[in-house]
């Protein structure tokens, strides 16, 4: 494949997705984005990046770089996250919705040159567990989105399935619940990343939520979405990308066996006494993602959480790495 046009390619997941793509052999990327950062992507992948700077939510600033960039794939990132969509809705509309459907107009002008679109959805489409009987979620029980960052997903997997039926290109819709490692500093299930940034700062952290909750692994994800877009698939369809399921207690206890393996030192890593619900469904099915995609990894807990503290433990002993809260 010579060009993958991806947006958002600067944030976590852009990140892991740019790099896996060029892993693969893709010849050049060219991301979409407001900011020209380079700081989450390698420097060794830098000479095959392009990163044109611009706004998701400006039609013609996106049909210009997607015209341009003439690639075979596209994978839409970019997206406005909870809570932020909950304080500024319009702003999150704008985004979300606006901004997926100029990619997908984008896109279409392509012609017979595009092959793949890989549209970033979410478990926010779901509604909360107790409401789908069974050991698993599967991608085709209905819709019940718990804020309005899940009602846009479900919008832009409508848009996916339009664009599918007017273009025949080959259209897939990614839902991922918590994405945790380095890079991950945003939105509302960034906590368990923060918590493992705080033992390796020898800082106190308390999870503001708990519940059961559905993990992967960020350079999982970054190849959820490259292999989405490269590997042989044909028609319309959405997956749910493959992760765990654990209680958040079990994922403090993980911790806590991760810190004890590296000889860190718990400094207090917890759960808030206040701690809320977590709103998101868990026990994602992924059977359907392994059939489809046999390639897409999954790494366990005990090895993410090993990775990521050695991945920290490096950023700290650079002074980089900091606690967003």
């Amino acid at each position: 494949m010579t060009t993958v046009f991806v947006s958002g390619p600067t944030g976590c997941i852009g990140a892991a997705t740019v790099g896996h793509l060029l892993d693969e052999g893709v010849q050049r990327v060219v991301g979409f984005s407001r900011r020209e950062d380079f700081s989450r992507i390698p420097a060794r992948y830098h000479d095959r990046i392009q990163l044109v700077q611009g706004d998701i939510t400006d039609a013609d600033q996106v049909h210009e770089a997607v015209s341009a960039a003439a690639p075979s794939a596209v994978i839409h990132l970019a997206a406005f996250q909870t809570p932020d969509c909950q304080a500024r809705p319009m702003e999150g509309l704008a985004v979300n919705v606006a901004g997926t459907l100029n990619m997908f107009r984008a896109a279409r002008q392509l012609g017979d040159g595009l092959r793949r679109f890989v549209f970033a959805s979410s478990a926010a489409v779901y509604g909360p567990r107790g409401l789908y009987d069974g050991d698993s979620v599967g991608v085709d029980v209905p819709f019940g989105p718990p804020n309005l960052y899940g009602y846009w997903k479900v919008a832009g997997e409508g848009m996916a399935q339009a664009f599918h039926a007017e273009t025949g290109v080959a259209t897939i819709s990614l839902r991922l619940a918590t994405t945790y490692g380095p890079g991950r500093d945003q939105g509302l299930t960034s906590a368990p990343t923060t918590a493992i940034k705080a033992v390796v700062l020898g800082v106190p952290f308390r999870l503001p939520y708990q519940g059961r909750e559905h993990f992967h692994y960020v350079d999982d994800v970054g190849a959820g979405f490259s292999l989405a877009a490269i590997d042989p698939f044909e028609g319309c369809r959405a997956f749910n990308l493959r992760g765990q399921t654990v209680a958040t207690e079990a994922f403090v206890e993980k911790i806590r066996g991760a810190c004890d393996a590296t000889g860190i030192n718990d400094p207090g890593v917890g759960i808030a006494p206040e701690a809320t619900s977590m709103p998101f469904v868990c026990d994602l099915d992924d059977s359907e993602t392994v059939v489809a995609f046999p390639r897409m990894p999954l790494t366990s807990l005990e090895d993410g959480l090993a990775e990521s503290i050695r991945r920290f433990q490096a950023m700290a002993a650079d002074g980089t790495l900091e606690i967003t809260r």
